[in-house]
Formats: structure tokens, C-alpha cells, sequence
């Protein structure tokens, strides 16, 4: 599939048949105090603190990358286990937007997404060229909020 045309599905513009890239990322969780207080994660692209634990963003595969999901583990091992787990369950356009029945493996989706010329989540592509220590902050409520894993 050539990347620079886009598939139209429900009113939206994606880049490809997925529905939902994923992407590995160092991150933060802090919980304000309080019955209706938030919590928010920051995730790192570049310079994370010492102190981060890991997060799986889930965005949107379209213009501007929109978050759908982010969810946090204390360790990369686990965080890259749920990408191989969950990745290749993706909703597809070309399945109206549902799941696929028999999954891929994961080595299987990988193969799948080289010889589509499937690009990954960039970042890169929302910063302007010579920033620094680029990041995003994330507000959910403590009910949204899935805890680390």
C-alpha cells in the first residue's frame, strides 16, 4: 500500500488498513490526592527521568495520531509481552473495523506490516524539527485509569 494515499473509514482518514498503532515509550504516573482528583501520565520520546516506568501508547492511525488508550508497566519486558499480544489484534478497515477472527503471530503481523510497507506510530512527525526532550502529558480519571501492571 503506498503511504502517501489514506483509506476513509467512518468519517476519518487513516493512513492504512490498521486502525490503532501501538508504541513502546518510557513514562511517568502521578496520582493527585483527592476523591475527584486525576491522574496523569507523561510519556517520554527522548530523555526520560531516571525514575520511569514503561507505557504502550495506543493511537489512532491517522492525521495527528489521536490517543485512544495509554496503559503502564513497571518493567519493558511486560510492556513489549502485551504489544505481542495485542498488536496484531488490531481492528482492520478492511474488516468494516472489527478485530480479526484468527489473529496473525506476532513474527507473522511483523512480516505482514514489512511487505505492506506499513509504517509504525512517529513522533517525530508532530514536533517541529530542533526541540528538545519531546513528551506528552495524559489526563484520565482515577476510573479510566488501569493501573500499572
Amino acid at each position: 500500500m503506498n503511504q502517501s494515499e489514506t483509506i476513509k473509514f467512518q468519517g476519518q482518514e487513516y493512513f492504512d488498513d490498521r486502525i490503532f498503532v501501538f508504541y513502546l515509550c518510557a513514562g511517568k504516573v502521578e496520582i493527585e490526592n483527592g476523591e475527584e482528583g486525576a491522574v496523569w501520565t507523561t510519556i517520554y520520546h527522548e530523555n526520560p527521568p531516571d525514575e520511569h516506568i514503561w507505557c504502550v501508547a495506543t493511537y489512532r492511525n491517522c492525521q495527528r495520531y489521536p490517543l485512544y488508550r495509554v496503559d503502564s508497566f513497571y518493567n519493558k519486558e511486560d510492556a513489549f509481552a502485551y504489544i505481542k499480544k495485542i498488536e496484531s489484534e488490531t481492528p482492520l478497515i478492511s474488516l468494516h473495523g472489527e478485530s480479526p477472527k484468527h489473529p496473525m503471530s506476532y513474527d507473522e503481523y511483523l512480516e505482514w506490516k514489512k511487505n505492506n510497507g506499513l509504517r509504525d506510530y512517529d513522533w517525530k512527525s508532530l514536533y517541529s524539527a530542533g526541540g528538545t526532550n519531546a513528551s506528552e502529558r495524559i489526563g484520565q480519571t482515577k476510573e479510566q485509569f488501569k493501573g500499572i501492571k
